[in-house]
């Protein structure tokens, strides 16, 4: 059962960066900034706003990316049997002054 969800900074999808934020931290600052995210030596890099990066707190979390590791096409994330799936959004990254248009979907849940 998936959830195919969109999530930004605005009102309607602050629930799921909060659940992000919660159950795949990041070591500092929150999802909801994140304008890019690639793999870098088989770990997570997620770039923000500012220009700054960091990855996840637990970097065990990350388990798989499909696509180019530079621009991935989908981002496969578990913490305790529970497994989501960040389809970035490449386009929306390289607009100047665009947060971009990430999509979430929740893949299991035991």
């Amino acid at each position: 059962m998936g959830m195919n969800q969109h999530f930004r900074t605005s009102a309607n999808w602050d629930q799921a960066i909060n659940f992000l934020d919660q159950s795949f931290p990041l070591a500092e600052g929150s999802h909801a900034a994140a304008t890019a995210y690639l793999v870098y030596f088989d770990h997570l890099l997620v770039i923000r706003a500012d220009g700054s990066t960091t990855g996840l707190s637990s970097p065990s979390q990350f388990v798989e990316a499909g696509g180019n590791e530079e621009s991935p096409q989908s981002i496969l994330l578990e913490n305790n049997g529970l497994q989501v799936e960040i389809e970035p959004d490449q386009a929306g990254a390289k607009r100047s002054g665009v947060m971009p248009n990430h999509r979430m979907q929740l893949l299991t849940q035991i």
